[in-house]
């Protein structure tokens, strides 16, 4: 585990690299002067969060940045039940002396953003005063070129019903330094909190870890002709094999694909199931068997994507709808995940159930995802 001492330490890692990089680009364009007359760097004042991941194009910062210890950049505070994003000031070119700068907020900024449509009203939404705190101002000590200082959001409003599947956003921007000058272009930040990165937790992709021919793309382990097939490593029940003993797999323009498809001269599939039992250590997950979208879906009856921890197959389709010993959605385009969590080691069976009562209707899959969830609130 991480340490939040380590957290800073990597993100003030961060900020001198991205001095190194302004220090040096405007040494270059300094290079003209005689020696004599040249300046080491312009003394202005700069946010590097503006720059870490946009390069300055848009001064976005995603939180969470990343999937790893190496690039979280917020802490947890569970006494306090805060979440912490770190933020800072730096003054780029040769300054050691002591600074001191205003924090604020711009909320104007993050409308006019929003009403020209940069960002998806829909999705996109002001983060509420209510939400959060920062310190009115951030003093950095002489012979130091940067200092921090925490966003501090509160977790219980960050897992309210109404912010589930959405951004927040919010501006944060430096002024009135008593000391230098501030870069303009690189003074506000627009802070953009992924709300199920961080409630559910930064996605780790684990498919090749636990599953068994996920796709991209799937083997077939006996054909029935040049179309049809069925998976290996994938278990299919009778119900499933309806292309003449064969099923679940399809090799056609679309590709290499998990497919259960009926009707245009194929069979009905009743009560269809193609699944796998893979063994998972303790954890939060989620399964997808369209990775991230089907390639193809056309289903008119209601199907299902099933997780079932502690079994070794999944349950009949009329056993599905209202079934607490399992988790599932109802397939759709796009897919939504099936999360699940395990509190101790143990097997789970993982797949899809059909059953097509209308004519001409399937689902067709280049590659399943299994992601886990290592860091969440």
């Amino acid at each position: 585990m991480v340490t939040d001492s380590q957290k800073k330490q990597i993100m003030k890692r961060i900020i001198q690299l991205l001095l190194a990089v302004v220090i040096t680009g405007v040494a270059t364009i300094s290079c003209e002067k005689a020696a004599s007359e040249k300046e080491y760097g312009f003394q202005k004042i700069f946010m590097p969060q503006a720059i870490f991941k946009s390069g300055g194009t848009s001064n976005n910062y995603p939180v969470p940045s990343g999937t790893d210890s190496s690039t979280y950049n917020y802490t947890v505070d569970a006494k306090e039940k805060k979440l912490n994003i770190i933020l800072g000031a730096a003054v780029s070119g040769t300054g050691n002396e002591s600074f001191r700068v205003d924090i604020k907020v711009n909320n104007d900024t993050i409308q006019q953003l929003l009403s020209t449509n940069v960002f998806d009203a829909a999705v996109y939404k002001l983060m509420p005063a209510s939400m959060y705190s920062l310190p009115s101002s951030l003093e950095v000590a002489e012979g130091s070129l940067s200092g921090t200082f925490n966003l501090s959001v509160d977790i219980a409003q960050l897992k309210l019903d109404q912010y589930v599947g959405k951004f927040l956003l919010l501006a944060v921007q430096l002024a009135n330094p008593d000391r230098y000058e501030l870069n303009g272009a690189l003074s506000t930040t627009i802070v953009i909190i992924n709300v199920d990165a961080l409630v559910i937790g930064p996605a780790v992709n684990i498919t090749n870890t636990y599953i068994l021919n996920p796709g991209s793309p799937f083997i077939a382990s006996a054909m029935n002709g040049s179309r049809w097939g069925t998976l290996k490593d994938w278990k299919a029940n009778p119900a499933a094999l309806s292309h003449g003993g064969v099923g679940g797999f399809s090799l056609d323009g679309d590709g290499a694909t998990m497919d259960l498809e009926s009707g245009w001269g194929s069979p009905l599939i009743s009560n269809g199931k193609l699944y796998q039992t893979i063994n998972l250590p303790a954890g939060t997950y989620a399964f997808d068997p369209s990775g991230g979208a089907w390639k193809w879906q056309g289903t008119k009856d209601a199907a299902y994507v099933v997780v079932a921890p502690g079994l070794d197959t999944i349950p009949d389709y009329s056993q599905i709808v209202g079934n607490t010993t399992v988790m599932y959605k109802q397939i759709a385009q796009p897919q939504p995940l099936v999360y699940f969590e395990l509190g101790a080691p143990g097997k789970v069976t993982v797949g899809v159930v059909v059953n097509y009562v209308q004519d001409q209707q399937g689902i067709k899959s280049t590659k399943v995802t299994l992601f886990n969830y290592p860091k969440h609130l």
